[in-house]
């Protein structure tokens, strides 16, 4: 059960590394994406911070998708990569 909860925080923190590079990538700052998801500036601050507990919802993936122009399976790569 350890090793599934490990797997469960890498995966939201690999998710969290692709929303900070692709939001960078738009150019725009964390506030910025906060206003176009509708979502608080400390919740996207908590999303990217490196080791924080972070619990998100797809809808907020697919939200936060939307709002940097790229597809949610573009904030999924490399949650597999042990497997490909």
């Amino acid at each position: 059960m350890k090793n599934l909860h490990r797997r469960n925080e890498d995966t939201y923190e690999i998710i969290a590394a692709n929303i900070k590079e692709y939001r960078k990538k738009a150019k725009i700052t964390q506030a910025e994406l906060a206003d176009r998801t509708h979502y608080s500036h400390e919740f996207i601050r908590r999303i990217e911070a490196p080791n924080a507990k972070k619990y998100f919802s797809l809808d907020t993936l697919v939200q936060i998708a939307k709002a940097l122009d790229i597809r949610v399976e573009e904030l999924l790569k490399g949650i597999n990569s042990e497997d490909e």
